[in-house]
């Protein structure tokens, strides 16, 4: 829902105005209402899961201008749409959709299914955490294919693989991604740097 709702909205000029909200309603829906269904997510390894968060974040922005690109990078500036309320509004659902909608949604989807689904078709017999090289490989590539800045999103998928490997963890995963995006978008507030958003 979430990529076809993303595909939709390259077809329309400014459509992020109100697909983005539209996005994060609908799949934070489904999420809830497919929760029964997911794989237990179990808190722990707050600390490390944070650590991992901001390394990803720092590794994410340290080097702008060096990354390849995997399309044009879009700049959104809420600005030019929205003043006052409007606009606060605006940036805090896009931050809560970065920080809690998407991480779960992409880590149960990228680490919870798609690792386990090319060790095994019946993806729920392999246990969280298993390691092949093949679903190592081709899960941090396929990560990578989704974000504009690719290489850094390469380095991303490695890392937060790696960290369901140590932790066999997927809440561990769904933190550290929400750290990554929090400081991502506090840092886009801050710096005006609408691109990474």
């Amino acid at each position: 829902m979430f990529l076809a709702l993303t595909i939709v909205q390259t077809g329309f000029s400014d459509a992020v105005v109100w697909m983005y909200p539209l996005k994060t309603a609908l799949v934070a829906a489904c999420l809830m209402a497919l929760w029964p269904w997911f794989p237990p997510l179990i808190p722990g390894h707050l600390l490390l899961s944070t650590l991992v968060g901001l390394a990803v974040f720092i590794a994410w922005i340290l080097p702008e201008g060096l990354y390849p690109y995997l399309g044009t990078p879009e700049a959104f500036d809420p600005h030019s749409h929205f003043a006052g309320t409007a606009l606060y509004g605006w940036m805090a659902l896009r931050l809560a959709g970065a920080t809690l909608v998407v991480p779960i949604m992409e880590e149960l989807f990228w680490r919870g299914f798609i690792l386990r689904w090319i060790v095994a078709r019946d993806f729920r017999k392999v246990p969280i955490g298993t390691f092949t090289w093949p679903s190592f490989l081709l899960t941090s590539l396929l990560f990578a294919t989704e974000h504009n800045r690719w290489l850094v999103g390469l380095v991303a998928g490695i890392v937060y693989n790696l960290l369901l490997y140590r932790t066999r963890s997927l809440f561990a995963c769904i933190v550290a991604h929400g750290v990554t995006n929090l400081a991502l978008g506090v840092y886009v507030l801050n710096t005006g740097l609408w691109t990474f958003w």
